[in-house]
């Protein structure tokens, strides 16, 4: 293999590995797709090691590091990747192959904004039922779970957006639900604001936590833990400001 070549497979076995971990695969998911594109590539002497917002790769004397700035949740997107490193490493893909198709997992956009919006809607409304709402609760909580979807793309191009974003939600639920309460008596006010903050929540986030943690990953199984337990913190305090606003305006009390 020419130093050309090699340089080629090393930048497909990082671009696969940084899309796994953009989309929110596991470190030791991110970690063996590498591994297993350097086996179809024929590399040697490789090392990889992935953390939340780093990962290095050594291979043919060559290091490359990788920050990771970006991070969200893209099953697709992972299944993809995942395909294309199975076809290498069974030599169904060239290196100049694998680079174009990966180039195409990234440009491919995700699920639109009114997908989302129904996704976040129908989630917000069922949890209300499961909480013991009725009816009308499952209808206000429909109508939350729009607006709150509605605002994150506002925050998804700042810095700490997801932070904010998850803020913005709770405050907004929080909000919401106490007003619709005061103008009508649609039933729990509880269940609408529990059924409005659940796509916020990140249990995705700490399932991979301990998946890492269980494989042994310490520091990112850690770091992700606590990443789930800020943006689940940051949800509470906007509903915790939201009904302390409305409270204070002379609002409905729960």
């Amino acid at each position: 293999m020419t130093e050309a070549e090699q340089s080629c497979a090393l930048d497909a076995l990082c671009s696969a590995a940084q899309l796994m971990l953009e989309n929110g695969a596991e470190t030791y998911r991110v970690e063996e797709t590498a591994r297993r594109m350097a086996t179809g590539f024929r590399l040697t002497g490789v090392s990889v090691a992935a953390l939340p917002t780093l990962i290095f790769v050594e291979a043919e004397g060559k290091t490359r590091i990788l920050r990771i700035s970006r991070r969200g949740t893209n099953m697709t997107r992972i299944e993809r990747t995942n395909d294309i490193s199975r076809r290498v490493e069974h030599g169904g893909m060239t290196a100049q192959e694998a680079g174009r198709a990966l180039e195409q997992v990234a440009r491919a956009p995700g699920a639109p904004q009114r997908t989302l919006l129904l996704a976040s809607a129908v989630t917000s409304a069922s949890f209300s039922l499961l909480f013991g709402g009725g009816p009308g609760t499952f209808a206000v909580a429909f109508l939350i779970g729009l607006a709150v979807q509605a605002v994150q793309p506002l925050f998804a191009r700042i810095e700490m957006g997801v932070l904010f974003g998850n803020f913005a939600g709770g405050f907004i639920t929080a909000v919401l639900a106490q007003l619709l309460a005061a103008l009508f008596a649609y039933g729990d006010v509880n269940a609408a604001i529990v059924g409005g903050i659940m796509p916020l929540l990140s249990g995705l986030l700490m399932t991979t936590a301990m998946r890492d943690t269980m494989y042994g990953d310490l520091i990112s199984g850690v770091t992700r833990a606590v990443e789930a337990l800020l943006l689940a913190g940051a949800v509470a305090l906007g509903v915790y400001v939201g009904l302390t606003v409305v409270s204070m305006m002379g609002g409905v009390l729960l």
